[in-house]
């Protein structure tokens, strides 16, 4: 899940963002970014998945004025404020706030506000545009992405699906569980039935190039993720 906090004194800033990231699991990992002011946030322009907002910021706007200029082009993001009055609380049902939260957060309210935002939000997935027109693909349905002709080939669970795009780009934009092993292939750790050295073996028998100087890391990364599935069990 990719978190924006928003929050204009440096050490709640930083206080806040440790307790996403600790919240961050196997099946849910964290990406957080912190921004000091609602300029910065628009300026860096990454899509995000939940945006904590502080209500009286030190910029030129509030969070809430902010919150409602959000809402003329994103009518679905979670946006959730956290403060210490509660002067604002009946404002936030003007944006369709996820929560009003009172300073300062703890474990337990960011556990409320994640389990929140999962009823909230679809599925994380992306947007492949092929030759049939625009398309969404979950990321859970994805076992893994490759390079052919200067096409993306996705590898999911119920069939290969061609689309145009960079990889470059594409990983940016993949959770912890999606490893680059090739300079043309990503795959998702969750599909692995196999590693020969040379190659992967995906659940579906497909088999991909595994390069030399990734084949170490990748059989550490491997590893890791399955004892942290099992220990989840």
């Amino acid at each position: 899940m990719r978190v924006a906090i928003i929050e204009d004194n440096e050490q709640t800033r930083t206080a806040n963002a440790a307790l996403f990231s600790a919240a961050s699991t196997p099946a849910l990992p964290m990406q957080v970014r912190t921004y000091a002011s609602t300029e910065a946030y628009q300026f860096d322009q990454q899509p995000v998945d939940l945006l904590v907002l502080d209500i009286r910021l030190g910029d030129n706007v509030d969070g809430m004025t902010f919150a409602r200029n959000l809402r003329k082009q994103d009518s679905q993001l979670p946006i959730v404020f956290l403060s210490n009055y509660d002067d604002y609380v009946f404002d936030g049902y003007d944006v369709n706030a996820l929560g009003y939260i009172m300073k300062p957060l703890t474990p337990a309210k960011v556990t409320r506000i994640l389990a929140k935002t999962a009823t909230q939000r679809p599925a994380p997935g992306i947007v492949l545009h092929t030759d049939a027109g625009v398309e969404r693909l979950e990321l859970f349905d994805i076992q893994a992405v490759e390079v052919v002709d200067h096409d993306l080939i996705y590898h999911t669970q119920h069939g290969q699906k061609q689309a145009a795009g960079q990889l470059a780009e594409l990983v940016t934009n993949l959770p912890a569980n999606f490893v680059q092993v090739h300079r043309a292939v990503v795959v998702n750790l969750d599909f692995v039935a196999r590693l020969t050295g040379k190659s992967v073996i995906l659940l579906d028998g497909s088999e991909l190039p595994v390069a030399r100087a990734r084949q170490k890391q990748l059989k550490t990364e491997f590893l890791a993720r399955m004892r942290r599935l099992a220990d989840d069990d």
